[in-house]
């Protein structure tokens, strides 16, 4: 039975991987084509350095997921809370920017944690990238990150759509999604990472065509 379970959850942990590689090396990609094609030295060059972030974006997911398949929660470590949302800033303001989206930070100044910092940095990663995806082309969009305290959460929200109630049950059902190229798995794997370091993710209640928000709960 336990060999059984460890199986299912390397068959989770695979797809999970190949979810989450697809937007990095089709970014980099596309940057290089376009590097190929730049017609002056400088945009030759903005595009190169955007290649090179999705490569360390590339490398931060592999080290992670080499970690999960060790131990579910990864290696938990003290950190400040700040550490791993400036760290999934720096992989989802490319795709925020093209997607005329406005990336805005705000909650209490520093606050330590233990965790798996990189699981929590995939989860804030996953959870943008959804709102990002969700919001691309609105006039006015805004994605939210803040940090709360009693207990320690990091909120994502933004002023998107919202979620339809129809789905609201199946949110965590692998493979069921609402994107034309998605696969179903972030939240998935983002709620099994929260869980894995003892938090949690909720999605929280707002006013009909108020948005999207969720809450994930990290150990203080």
């Amino acid at each position: 039975m336990e060999e059984t379970q460890r199986l299912a959850e390397v068959g989770v942990l695979s797809a999970s991987l190949v979810h989450e590689l697809r937007q990095p090396l089709f970014a980099a990609r596309a940057l290089a084509q376009l590097a190929h094609a730049a017609a002056r030295p400088e945009q030759v060059q903005g595009h190169l350095d955007g290649v090179l972030v999705q490569l360390h974006t590339l490398e931060l997911l592999l080290r992670g997921y080499s970690d999960l398949a060790r131990s579910p929660a990864g290696n938990a470590v003290e950190f400040d809370i700040w550490t791993p949302v400036h760290a999934a800033l720096a992989v989802l303001e490319r795709k925020a920017r093209v997607a005329g989206v406005t990336v805005t930070l705000a909650g209490i100044a520093s606050v330590q944690v233990k965790a798996p910092v990189l699981a929590v940095q995939q989860v804030v990663v996953n959870l943008g990238q959804n709102a990002i995806d969700a919001l691309s082309g609105r006039p006015g969009a805004e994605l939210r990150i803040t940090v709360l305290a009693n207990p320690v959460r990091l909120r994502v929200e933004d002023n998107g759509p919202g979620v339809d109630a129809e789905i609201r049950g199946r949110l965590f059902e692998p493979f069921r999604t609402t994107k034309e190229d998605g696969t179903g798995l972030g939240l998935m794997l983002s709620r099994d990472l929260a869980q894995g370091f003892g938090g949690a993710l909720v999605l929280i209640d707002l006013a009909p065509g108020a948005g999207t928000a969720w809450e994930v709960t990290i150990p203080a």
